[in-house]
């Protein structure tokens, strides 16, 4: 069964732009990975802290959908064996170190995929793929949550 991660810029197009085509299709990707998603704890606070920043006023709706996505998506910490791993991969492949964290913590929850728009599409590493979900053709996406 492929494991699927998100990453926060999934979670802050379905919240802040539910009305656009991203948002629109984060939305559907999050729906698509909750049966069996991964969640890292880093993922969530950049979550909040994006949306604090950009729109205080949704705040309240974002700590909610916080709680939600924590009781839905198997939430991965972050500990400190992915703290060094993702020391590794800033060193040794350039990634950013937030990107490196929920790399990390979402390879050692068990993803094969991680979505997210930071990443370049198609990147692997470590037994994961990065798939950017607004760059991909909706077959890759259908592909991506169908059950092997």
């Amino acid at each position: 069964m492929t494991r699927v991660a998100l990453d926060s810029n999934i979670l802050v197009h379905a919240e802040l732009e539910p009305e656009s085509a991203k948002g629109a299709r984060a939305q559907q990707v999050i729906r698509s990975a909750a049966p069996r998603g991964i969640l890292t704890v880093q993922t969530l606070l950049e979550f909040v802290a994006i949306v604090r920043r950009k729109r205080p006023a949704s705040l309240p709706s974002a700590l909610t959908k916080v709680s939600v996505w924590s009781a839905v998506f198997e939430t991965v910490p972050t500990t400190r064996l992915v703290a060094e791993r993702a020391q590794a991969l800033v060193r040794d492949h350039n990634f950013q170190v937030w990107d490196a964290v929920i790399w990390c913590a979402a390879r050692s929850a068990g993803a094969d995929i991680l979505c997210s728009e930071d990443l370049q599409n198609g990147l692997r590493l470590d037994g994961m793929r990065a798939v950017n979900p607004f760059a991909a053709t909706p077959s890759e996406i259908d592909t991506i949550f169908r059950e092997p």
